[in-house]
């Protein structure tokens, strides 16, 4: 993966801040961010099971929404 000037800055910078290397922050960076979103999926399946339907009838129903336009 190629990163920007930019993109390549701001990972340099925040990975200063904890003091680690670039390719840890990364590294941990991307273990974040998928344990984030099995959390999320598994609290889905959880709502959905609750009420007997499944995720995807969840979000064509609207109950559960995204607050951005």
């Amino acid at each position: 993966m190629r990163w920007t000037t930019e993109e390549q800055t701001a990972i340099r910078e925040h990975a200063a801040v904890p003091g680690i290397s670039t390719q840890d922050y990364i590294r941990q960076s991307a273990v974040s961010r998928v344990l984030d979103w099995q959390r999320q999926r598994d609290a889905f399946r959880e709502m959905a099971q609750r009420r007997g339907t499944s995720v995807e009838q969840l979000l064509q129903q609207g109950i559960l929404t995204d607050d951005t336009a």
